[in-house]
């Protein structure tokens, strides 16, 4: 808000075609043509997968594809999603387990993505989905947001992601112990999360020599 001045309101201009349908999304921007993938995802928030048998799926009508990771790998294509560290209060590095595209053997939370079907229509893609045979090995599931638990990550033991923290905290409980008088205060944070109208989806296509890359999100630079 730097922009406008700090608490001066800004008028939005965007509402009206959003609401009475006028909105530009990716859909709108599909090359004819274009195949649409179906997601298999763990109906199970842990677990680990004993069974994925593709064979019916890809030999039906309309499929292009299916892929799971070692698909994806035998590619030589990079599965891993890029992730930012946070360093603990002892300096140490906070847990950085690797997050692949595809489940790598073992399920963490419902709905993780574990095959792509493609197919001609979604329809054929969906109907390709339902032919994959797929048993996950239940394991302990956890719930709460403390530490401890069944781990999810060999890499976080305690299932903490970090212990983070910031300032002189030696010099601060020093001061706080010189005091004459303390008030506490505890501030419960609610927890936040950004739900788009739709995902940061994308499409290329060549036209007379250029890449022609249609993207929905921000940080259009960064992509």
């Amino acid at each position: 808000m730097e922009k406008f001045g700090k608490s001066q309101p800004v008028k939005r201009v965007e509402d009206v075609r959003f609401l009475t349908g006028h909105g530009n999304y990716i859909e709108d921007c599909a090359p004819a043509g274009a195949l649409r993938a179906w997601v298999l995802r763990s109906p199970v928030a842990h677990g680990v997968i004993s069974t994925l048998d593709l064979a019916e799926a890809r030999a039906a009508d309309g499929v292009h594809m299916v892929l799971t990771l070692a698909d994806l790998q035998a590619a030589g294509l990079t599965t891993t999603m890029d992730a930012t560290v946070v360093k603990n209060r002892d300096d140490s590095d906070g847990a950085a387990p690797e997050r692949h595209m595809l489940a790598n053997g073992r399920v963490r939370f419902v709905g993780e993505p574990i095959a792509v079907v493609i197919a001609d229509t979604l329809d054929q893609a969906r109907d390709a989905g339902e032919l994959i045979e797929l048993d996950i090995d239940d394991l302990p599931v956890k719930l709460d947001l403390q530490a401890g638990g069944e781990p999810l990550h060999p890499e976080a033991p305690t299932n903490s992601a970090f212990d983070w923290g910031m300032g002189d905290e030696a010099a601060t409980q020093a001061a706080f112990e010189a005091a004459a008088h303390t008030v506490a205060l505890q501030v419960d944070d609610n927890r936040i999360i950004v739900n788009a109208m739709e995902p940061r989806g994308c499409f290329a296509t060549w036209d007379e020599g250029r890449l022609h890359f249609t993207y929905g999100g921000q940080g259009v630079w960064g992509a």
